[in-house]
């Protein structure tokens, strides 16, 4: 029994060494295997930028393997703690290997190492290389908190770390990102970071990220450029060309951005480019050169893009008119396009456009090195009027230039002369003529004189003369045919103006008519204005064959008159006035003129208020007027025709008050005088030898005027006075006679009988004694 145990445990001890043996054999052939690999040397290690890490490294070159295979690691930090590895592909035949590593962590928060080692399917690997490092500005002493990364230019949609470095140790929970709260990643004691997934493109003034205790730090993000689109190059002098683009889309970070004109790969052009969509750029036309190879370079902090035009310059020829001029007159224009440019050899057509309308006018013309002129005539247009005009180019068998911008003119403004004359009938039989411009356009003119034209009969002749006033007075003569007159103007003269002046003869009938028309003011026509004017309205005249002519003073009758006066068309009668060029309170006189072949006869006199007024003036009480013991005849004077009157006198209104001290039956009276031309009237009922004030006004239907008032006092009344005293001598001698036929009885009475009768003498008052 003992030596069968003896004998298994001797047997399970072999075993052991033996299987102990082996794995020391092989472990001794690994080492050697190991050992025989070459391990990679980093030659080179640099930040090429903030976020990018480049690294070298050699390999020995009697390696049989063709394509090598290595592992490498990144560390951050001195505990070297691992956040990428990865594994890259290299030929043999390369003498030094070339990495570009990219970190999320700007390279200058913390340390970056780099360890590498070759590795095989076939083979042992090779050990690792010692770590490489490339320190952050952790280890820099600094008293402020540094943070990264700052006034750089990201990717957008990518995901970045922003960081914060602290002069201590710090604990902190939270950083900020566009004023959102992150929460923060534990790069080391002193280095906090937060990771920030596809951010988002910005404006010029960028996105901001602080930690706590620290400034605001401000990145920009955009995005690589992209092809350019509808790449193409023009002329529009062939001399200049100049290209232009598309994008699909533009950056805001106009200052990130460059752009370059390749051209036919003899020279490049730095772009200032104002407008990013579209952009445009120029360069100078190469002489005797046709065919242009044109490559256009865009590029930023993020990449680059580039676009490609080959062409025929000739083809691309757009000419442009660099000057529009426009002469305006009244009807017609003149416009003129100019071309500068080198255009020698080409056959080109322009046209223009006229607004409103829609007119257009074309004209070929040969090309030339030199400045050319293309003019054209436009027509049948109006006077005073607003019109746009533009212009194009092209050459024959290409497309249209672009348009110019429009050019706004004003035609010429048509003058007219609106001509009146005033005939005055005195010794020296003078004609006043007056006139006024009529313009098309509203603005003041600047008329340098008028020139007044007077034809004679017998003989033929024409005299004429330049004055500056709007009148002259001219003598009358029966030999005179027809007076025009004219404006003359800085664009020329203005349309004339006839009128014909009638005979002496016809001139007094004329006169005579219209003087008694004047004097037979029944036979005037009474108006009234309103607050809109005058309506003039008045009968037809049958031998007013070329119209109507109404006259009158806008300062009403009164003189100085400045006379006004409006023209009508023959099948007209009325007229409206605007109240505006009227007062209140005015009389105005309207003479209508008829107008025919032998000159203008008087039609019609009208006057009228724009709007009466109570008198200004009173009339005047005679001082001797027709009184009676009962009644005055109150007499006045007042001329109620005067033109100066503020309105139509229509009445008086007399009023009558009692003076007296004892009462009366009559304390006031009053009374109206409806005929305005009735300059009399009796106030009756009236006592006997009282005192009365009357009082006297003119009105209107605006109200009465001020008023006259005179004192007066009644007679006595001497037939009454007269019946007092008859009356009781008559009653006196009727008692006596009948007394007288009973003498005989009454003697028989005693006296006192007749005592109770008192007797006495006549109780009269004292004006029957006096």
């Amino acid at each position: 029994m003992l030596r069968e145990f003896t004998s298994t445990k001797m047997a399970f001890h072999w075993t052991h060494m033996l299987i102990v043996s082996v794995l020391l054999e092989n472990v001794k052939g690994w080492n050697s295997s190991s050992d025989a690999v070459t391990v990679p040397d980093i030659i080179k290690l640099q930040a090429l930028d903030m976020w990018r890490l480049e690294m070298e490294w050699m390999m020995n070159q009697n390696e049989e393997q063709t394509n090598q295979t290595y592992e490498i690691q990144v560390g951050r930090t001195a505990n070297m703690d691992i956040v990428n590895s990865m594994n890259v592909s290299r030929t043999s035949l390369e003498a030094v290997h070339t990495l570009v590593w990219t970190s999320q962590l700007p390279l200058n928060c913390v340390d970056h190492s780099v360890r590498i080692r070759l590795i095989s399917n076939d083979s042992p690997s090779s050990s690792w290389s010692s770590w490489k490092t490339i320190y952050g500005e952790m280890n820099l002493a600094h008293n402020e908190i540094r943070m990264f990364p700052e006034d750089q230019v990201l990717r957008e949609g990518s995901t970045v770390m922003f960081c914060c470095i602290y002069p201590t140790e710090t604990n902190i929970t939270y950083m900020f990102f566009r004023n959102t709260k992150y929460e923060v990643i534990n790069i080391s004691p002193q280095v906090k970071a937060i990771q920030v997934e596809n951010i988002n493109d910005t404006n010029v003034y960028g996105v901001n990220f602080y930690c706590e205790g620290s400034e605001l730090a401000i990145n920009f993000v955009t995005f690589p450029p992209e092809k350019p689109l509808d790449f193409r190059c023009e002329t529009e002098d062939m001399r200049y060309a100049y290209c232009s683009w598309k994008l699909r889309r533009a950056s805001q970070l106009k200052s990130d951005q460059i752009w370059k004109l390749l051209i036919s790969d003899s020279k490049s052009v730095d772009c200032d480019v104002e407008s990013l969509n579209p952009g445009t750029c120029g360069f100078d036309v190469i002489q005797q050169q046709i065919t242009y190879n044109i490559t256009l370079l865009l590029s930023n902090s993020l990449g680059q893009e580039s676009e490609s035009y080959i062409f025929n310059i000739t083809d691309r020829v757009f000419p442009v008119p660099k000057l529009l001029e426009v002469t305006a007159g009244v009807f017609d224009s003149l416009v003129i396009l100019q071309l500068n440019g080198n255009f020698k050899g080409l056959l080109f057509i322009c046209q223009i456009e006229l607004e409103p309308g829609g007119i257009k006018q074309d004209l070929d013309k040969n090309g030339s090195d030199s400045m050319q002129y293309y003019a054209f005539r436009l027509q049948h247009l109006k006077p005073s009027t607003q019109y746009f005009v533009r212009g194009r180019c092209a050459v024959q068998g290409n497309d249209w230039g672009r348009w110019t911008t429009q050019t706004p003119f004003i035609t010429e403004p048509l003058v007219s002369i609106n001509l009146w004359r005033q005939i005055r009938d005195h010794t020296n039989r003078t004609v006043t003529l007056l006139w006024n411009t009529v313009s098309s356009d509203s603005a003041e003119l600047y008329i340098e004189a008028y020139e007044v034209c007077v034809s004679y009969r017998n003989p033929e002749r024409t005299m004429c003369t330049n004055i500056t006033q709007t009148q002259v007075e001219l003598n009358r003569d029966d030999n005179i045919s027809d007076i025009s007159v004219r404006a003359v103007i800085q664009s020329g003269l203005s349309e004339t103006a006839h009128i014909n002046i009638p005979s002496a003869s016809t001139g007094d009938k004329a006169v005579q008519q219209q003087m008694t028309v004047v004097t037979d003011t029944g036979s005037m026509k009474r108006i009234m204005g309103s607050e809109k004017g005058f309506q003039l309205t008045w009968t037809r005249a049958s031998t007013a064959t070329c119209g109507y002519t109404i006259e009158w003073c806008m300062l009403g009758i009164a003189l100085p008159c400045n006379l006004q006066w409006r023209k009508v068309p023959a099948n007209q009668t009325s007229l409206n006035l605007n109240a505006g060029d009227f007062k209140a309170g005015v009389q105005y006189a309207f003479d209508i003129y008829g107008c025919s072949t032998e000159g203008h006869q008087h039609h019609e006199k009208q006057i009228g208020y724009l709007k009466e007024q109570k008198p200004t003036q009173c009339p005047t009480l005679d001082s001797n007027p027709d009184i009676t013991w009962s009644s005055v005849n109150l007499k006045w004077s007042f001329n109620e025709k005067d033109p100066s009157h503020t309105g139509f006198i229509t009445e008086y209104v007399i009023t009558v008050q009692d003076e007296s001290q004892s009462s009366s039956s009559l304390s006031f009276l009053r009374q109206s005088v409806d005929d305005p031309h009735s300059k009399s009237w009796t106030v009756s009922g009236l006592e006997e030898d009282q005192l009365y004030t009357f009082q006297l006004a003119a009105c209107t239907s605006a109200g009465c005027g001020p008023e006259t008032c005179a004192t007066f006092r009644t007679r006595k009344n001497y037939y009454l006075l007269a019946v007092k005293v008859v009356v009781p001598l008559l009653v006196l001698v009727s008692c006596c006679v009948c007394l007288w036929s009973y003498r005989n009885l009454l003697r028989g009475f005693p006296e006192d009988s007749f005592g109770f009768l008192h007797i006495k003498a006549l109780d009269l008052n004292e004006d029957i004694y006096e």
